[in-house]
């Protein structure tokens, strides 16, 4: 029983089989270049990420060949593997521009020099995912090696080409549970899953599937990801065929320049858990949302699954892998193209637009009011309908606030039998003893929600006498007059 006015005297994790037509992404780094390094990296290529964070420790100084060699390689690199081979060769030219220019000269400091290569790497086109920082022993693919073509591995296992991370990396992450920052059942059966990372170990599956087995009652589910900027497309494709059918489909094409091939990501034929394909899906963005978070709102919009509620996306969309550039400094590159298979689109640079277009910071709120109305017309049951109804109407005066006179306010307050209502910062104050007082939220002059399914109205009765009625969400209501001044 939900109510404000009280009555009276383990999971496992099991790695998921992966059909033979699911393709996979592999893991990298999970924060872009738009916002600040979150976390830090796994391995050397990325679904969608930025460079590893700057070394902690003091750096020596760096001198003018050390300088050159590091431009001499990281143009080396961009020519040989980014995306597209004609802005590829213009990237690597205005480095090689700025360093006959003497615009690193004064950078001695390897943080610094790495900003700036950043900077010039990103000035041509803008692509998030590229970037340079200085991070001696970060586990990097070496100059010149083959950047493989992401392929199918069962989640949370990777290649054996790709580098490990380390066990301070994991345990870091697993401070930050891996990813998953909260997850909720919110009013009218909501389920709510603010995710803020994609990452490909096992211990992650493992805590996505605890969280959507939490959830998995829920009549709709919001997906958060206002605060994602990337990580693992295995995690991501994992996580989205929990919201398709068994028939797996394709979802996404991703084309290997410098490999000369490309591949197919299909939805997963089996998944841990329970599978929800008919589920009414929102998904929450923001200009935060990037890389493997555009990954996850790209292939569901466009399977037709998930409302997108909040502001455009990113707009990064690439995969990219770290590269060693030589003494100490790692160089995220894009090496993959990413796109829709059946139309060729692509959200670089452009981003993905809502479907309900909202500042970010008010997302929640008009998603869930979309998902109480998705799950109203589709509930058949007359008291669940009511239930969300109730709901609905509370959740829309939390958003738009009705203001009642602080006169009617004032003439309302006194004691009713064992309740009482006061007036306290303006807004009118329920208690029944000797439980603890609820502020009321005004639905209008005279009614106010007590919690979500209750109703407080304030009648005035033929004698002059205020008469409160409570009106349960269960159905029985209770009359008391004014008994008395608050004490």
């Amino acid at each position: 029983m939900v109510s404000g006015d009280p009555p009276g005297p383990e999971t496992r994790h099991r790695s998921a089989p992966v059909s033979r037509s699911s393709r996979r992404l592999p893991l990298g780094p999970l924060a872009v270049l738009l916002v600040a390094p979150l976390v830090r990296p796994l391995q050397a290529t990325a679904q969608h990420g930025a460079p590893p964070p700057a070394a902690a420790s003091p750096a020596p100084p760096l001198d003018a060949a050390t300088r050159r060699d590091v431009v001499d390689s990281l143009a080396a690199e961009v020519e040989r593997v980014y995306v597209d081979a004609d802005t590829g060769r213009r990237i690597a030219g205005r480095l090689r521009e700025r360093l006959a220019a003497g615009a690193y000269d004064r950078l001695a400091e390897p943080p610094l020099f790495a900003n700036a290569l950043g900077d010039d790497l990103r000035a041509v086109n803008g692509d998030l995912h590229l970037g340079v920082r200085y991070a001696p022993g970060f586990p990097a693919f070496p100059t010149g090696a083959r950047l493989p073509t992401p392929r199918p591995t069962p989640p949370g296992s990777a290649p054996a080409d790709e580098p490990r991370p380390t066990p301070a990396m994991v345990a870091e992450l697993a401070a930050q549970n891996f990813g998953l920052e909260r997850a909720a059942r919110l009013e009218g059966n909501v389920g709510y899953l603010e995710v803020r990372a994609f990452y490909d170990l096992p211990e992650a599956f493992a805590t996505a599937e605890a969280a959507l087995g939490f959830l998995e009652r829920t009549d709709a589910m919001i997906f958060d990801l206002r605060q994602m900027p990337g990580g693992s497309g295995d995690m991501s494709n994992w996580l989205l065929s929990h919201f398709t059918g068994p028939d797996t489909v394709p979802n996404l094409k991703i084309v290997n320049r410098s490999a000369g091939d490309s591949v197919v990501r299909w939805t997963l034929a089996q998944v841990t858990g329970t599978r929800r394909p008919d589920v009414p899906l929102f998904i929450l963005t923001s200009r935060g949302t990037a890389s493997a978070g555009e990954d996850f709102t790209f292939a569901l919009h466009n399977l037709g699954r998930a409302t997108i509620v909040g502001e455009r996306t990113a707009g990064a969309g690439h995969n990219n892998a770290f590269i060693a550039i030589g003494h100490g400094f790692v160089a995220s590159i894009s090496y993959t193209r990413v796109m829709d298979p059946a139309t060729g689109r692509e959200w670089e640079r452009v981003g993905i637009q809502p479907d309900v277009a909202v500042a970010p910071d008010s997302a929640l709120d008009a998603a869930h009011a979309l998902a109480i109305a998705a799950a109203a017309a589709r509930a058949s049951d007359p008291v669940k309908r009511r239930t969300l109804a109730l709901t609905a109407e509370t959740l829309a005066a939390r958003t738009h606030p009705h203001r009642v006179p602080p006169g009617l306010l004032a003439r309302y307050a006194g004691l009713y039998g064992e309740r009482s209502l006061r007036v306290q910062d303006g807004r009118l104050v329920f208690q029944r003893n000797p439980y603890p007082p609820q502020p009321l939220l005004a639905l209008n002059d005279s009614t106010f929600a007590l919690a979500v399914l209750q109703r407080v109205t304030v009648q005035h009765a033929r004698s002059g006498i205020p008469r409160l009625v409570l009106a349960r969400g269960e159905g029985d209501t209770v009359r008391v007059e004014r008994t008395g001044p608050v004490r």
